[in-house]
């Protein structure tokens, strides 16, 4: 997890001090935990979490990118049902072949060619 918040502080292009700043607290916490001395809190995730937009989960799962938060947003809007068959075709391309694989991309790359028509103008003042 630290490696992780590490990696958001430095995403942003922040030094310790401003993220510490920003955050609102020392910045003697930010350098020890980040040199593994001390652990985040529970309440201190929560304001990472609310200042930079960043799903609770992301600091826990593996692997995690920040980019891959666009994922969590987009799965909190799909139903249970859904989102195990997102599970299972995740699943399958786990084990799919090379080929097979730049087939679904293929696919999806039309798929959002097709999405970006669809999209409703928006009005202009």
């Amino acid at each position: 997890m630290t490696d992780k918040i590490k990696e958001l502080r430095k995403s942003k292009g922040l030094t310790q001090r401003e993220f510490a700043d920003i955050l609102g607290i020392n910045i003697n916490t930010i350098a020890q935990a980040e040199s593994y001395r001390q652990n985040y809190t529970l309440r201190l995730l929560r304001r990472l979490s609310e200042t930079f937009q960043i799903p609770m989960r992301w600091f826990f799962d593996e692997p995690g990118d920040l980019d891959d938060t666009g994922i969590y947003k987009i799965l909190d809007r799909i139903d249970t049902p859904k989102k195990m068959k997102i599970k299972q075709v995740v699943a399958q391309l786990d084990l799919a072949e090379k080929d097979d694989i730049e087939l679904v991309i293929q696919l999806l790359d039309k798929l959002t060619v097709s999405i970006k028509r669809k999209k409703p103008e928006s009005p202009e003042d």
